[in-house]
């Protein structure tokens, strides 16, 4: 998810839900992490109230949501197994060892 606020300027920072830390305090679920992006270290916190259900249904079920999952349905089905099977989701990539040179 790619983050922005007027503090950043043009720039957005990218957030990895996956490395969130998720509990439940005082009937709120609180979301904390650490965004680290482009040289920016951000430590974020966010608070869901039961107050917030509302909103967040309204924008999960609007038109605009629901094209966009549909339009993205691959990952939907991936999730399952990039999670649960694979358990990569939330793992850095790592970029392909080059492989070395034979001796001619």
């Amino acid at each position: 998810m790619k983050v922005w606020s007027r503090g950043l300027g043009k720039q957005a920072l990218n957030a990895d839900w996956f490395k969130t830390d998720i509990s439940l305090e005082g009937g709120q679920l609180l979301a904390k992490g650490i965004v680290r992006d482009k040289g920016i270290i951000w430590d974020c916190q966010f608070t869901f109230q039961s107050s917030d259900i509302p909103g967040l249904l309204h924008m999960l079920i609007s038109r605009q949501m629901l094209i966009h999952i549909l339009a993205n349905i691959s990952e939907l089905f991936l999730f399952p197994v990039e999670r649960f099977i694979k358990r990569s989701h939330g793992k850095k990539q790592h970029a392909a060892k080059p492989k070395p040179k034979s001796a001619s």
